[in-house]
């Protein structure tokens, strides 16, 4: 009779302790997470994301302080300034920089002459090719137009059409104003006009 009372009265008590022992591993985790670290990052890593790991941190670049100066936004002023649109930037004509310019970016699909027999031209012109398309009507697949002969088109646009068209890319054709500077499109398309020493004349 005296054992099963002091059974009956040692569950309870164990029963208690675990509860408490919860309770304050609780509390401790709370502390933790309301804590202010010199590293403002999450005390507690609840986070998958690489940023917010501290084994991460070596990833990071310095953080530099701006100068005490410095503001976040000043305007620029008014209508006449936002809307006074720069004239196209441009540098002295180098036909070897040109020339350099129009074989890394224009040479793959209109050839190292500009005659339109790049490379490229072969898978673009393909019936397998991305570019094919089919329809219900017409269940053979219709070829990509083959790249334009830069040396029969090129007098047939402006310097400034082509700089747009350059710029903003048509189709197939990349935008490079994405990849390359005003600058460096411009050089191209002097290149493309250079009939002494530019396209057509490379060998």
């Amino acid at each position: 009779m005296i054992s099963r009372v002091g059974l009956n009265i040692a569950a309870p008590t164990k029963r208690r302790r675990t509860v408490f022992v919860g309770i304050l591993g609780l509390f401790a985790l709370v502390a933790a997470a309301c804590s202010v670290q010199e590293t403002n990052a999450y005390p507690v890593d609840i986070f998958t994301e690489m940023h917010y790991n501290q084994s991460n941190r070596n990833q990071e670049p310095p953080r530099l302080q701006p100068p005490a100066e410095s503001v976040a936004f000043e305007s620029v002023g008014g209508p006449e300034v936002a809307y006074n649109v720069p004239e196209f930037r441009r540098r002295p004509y180098d036909p070897v920089v040109a020339g350099e310019l129009y074989a890394i970016n224009c040479a793959v699909c209109h050839g190292v002459n500009g005659e339109g027999n790049g490379p490229a031209a072969a898978h673009l012109t393909s019936d397998q090719s991305y570019w094919a398309t089919a329809s219900e009507q017409n269940p053979a697949r219709t070829t990509y137009a083959e790249p334009a002969n830069l040396l029969a088109t090129r007098g047939a646009r402006t310097e400034d059409i082509w700089f747009v068209t350059l710029q903003n890319g048509v189709q197939v054709m990349p935008a490079f104003g994405k990849q390359l500077s005003e600058e460096e499109i411009w050089d191209i398309i002097a290149y493309l006009f250079d009939e002494q020493t530019g396209l057509g004349t490379a060998q």
